[in-house]
């Protein structure tokens, strides 16, 4: 019997580009949904106040790329929008907080005074602290972003998931940590090209984190 011809688009080159393009449109919408963060490099300690809209434009791009890596998405541009416009305030509620907590830490490293060593250890107990609070707060947005469960819920469940998902929780701190380093190293206008490829490694390797959580937390279809 002749192999059946393989159908246009199924090929992994046109996967890849699918891909790449998808990631940058939702870079695209990410700086689009928060321009004032291109303000934050002149904002000092303020620069945190300009990430609240943050939260509903990283659940928003989640959804559209888990969408995206499972085949299911009508375009990332369309579903971003749809989630966008449907998690906008249950996401802030969810985001705030965490970014509460950061803006303390923040303010904590700022007021550290001096170079000795138990300033030192300090800084660095507060950085990794941050990377923390960081890491629980991109999993409370991704399981916002793929679940219909309660914001008190989805507090418990970030918490949850950063003890029972060891290695996306070590694998989510290192991408974050790496892209801070990266900003650190460079400049801040590095995040703008970069969002949408961070958000979608973030999502690829919390494919496992979500797959647990369905199992163990929700009803089968």
């Amino acid at each position: 019997m002749a192999a059946t011809k393989a159908e246009f688009g199924s090929g992994a080159l046109f996967k890849a580009a699918g891909t790449i393009h998808g990631i940058l449109v939702g870079t695209g919408l990410l700086v689009l949904t928060n321009l004032p963060i291109l303000a934050s490099p002149w904002l000092g300690p303020l620069a945190l106040l300009v990430l609240v809209l943050a939260g509903p434009a990283i659940v928003a791009a989640c959804y559209a790329f888990n969408r995206l890596m499972a085949g299911e998405d009508t375009g990332v541009f369309r579903d971003f929008r749809k989630s966008y416009r449907l998690n906008f305030l249950q996401a802030l509620a969810v985001w705030l907080p965490y970014l509460a907590l950061l803006a303390v830490i923040a303010g904590n490293l700022l007021s550290l005074p001096g170079s000795n060593p138990e300033m030192v250890a300090a800084r660095v107990g507060l950085l990794g602290l941050a990377v923390i609070v960081c890491t629980a707060a991109v999993h409370a947005l991704l399981l916002l972003s793929r679940f219909s469960f309660r914001t008190v819920d989805i507090y418990r469940l970030s918490l949850y998931t950063l003890g029972s998902g060891k290695r996306v929780s070590l694998g989510n701190a290192g991408i974050l940590f790496i892209t801070g380093f990266l900003m650190i190293s460079t400049t801040a206008w590095l995040l703008p090209f970069i969002a949408g490829a961070v958000v979608y490694l973030l999502c690829l390797n919390s494919r496992p984190l979500l797959k647990l959580v369905e199992d163990k937390f929700t009803l089968p279809a």
